[in-house]
């Protein structure tokens, strides 16, 4: 079973806060098996060591799904108090990214053309890439990743399969998918047909 790598910045700056999404995952465990690691970070450098460490081929084969949860705006993501663009997150993962899928849980990071994000998942051979285009409610959010993450359980990790599973949310998460404003682009170099959420 594929798992998650999910890693997660503080949401209120504090270490107190309690605010996470690990409850959504260890759910997610509990209902579907679903394997998955989990770290938090504050700065950019816990960023990238914990990026580097799931890019090594023990850990990005058995974690395909890479959860970043972080603050966000139009094509970035905030850790800490720095912001990486999704130019600066392509150096930073490099090429070691082919069959595997990148879900922002961050707020309107996935608000730029489709030029842009076309060209991270061709320089990181990215699978797909999914997000949101706005600022979304916190248990919505919530919500919609228990059901929108069951999908990539069972499906292989190829064009079919990302097919399948883009079928699928679109089918059955619509009106989640309309009020988020969620999207999911996929590599076309894999994936031929012009469909978008």
């Amino acid at each position: 079973m594929k798992g998650i790598f999910c890693i997660e910045g503080f949401w209120y700056g504090d270490h107190r806060d309690p605010t996470s999404v690990y409850p959504v995952l260890e759910l997610i465990h509990r209902i579907n098996g679903l394997p998955y690691i989990y770290h938090r970070c504050g700065t950019v450098e816990e960023f990238i060591f914990s990026i580097e460490r799931w890019k090594t081929k023990a850990f990005h084969k058995k974690y395909p799904i890479l959860y970043l949860a972080f603050h966000g705006d139009r094509g970035v993501i905030k850790v800490g108090k720095e912001t990486i663009t999704l130019e600066q997150l392509a150096g930073i993962l490099g090429t070691k990214c082919e069959g595997v899928v990148i879900y922002f849980g961050s707020c309107a990071t996935m608000n730029v053309n489709k030029r842009l994000l076309q060209r991270f998942l061709e320089q990181t051979r990215t699978l797909s890439i999914l997000g949101f285009r706005q600022e979304v409610n916190w248990l919505r959010s919530a919500s919609f990743d228990i059901q929108m993450l069951s999908y990539f359980l069972d499906n292989a990790f190829d064009s079919k399969g990302i097919e399948i599973i883009y079928n699928e949310i679109q089918a059955n998460c619509k009106s989640l998918v309309r009020e988020l404003d969620f999207r999911m682009e996929i590599n076309e170099k894999i994936w031929f047909p012009r469909r978008r959420l």
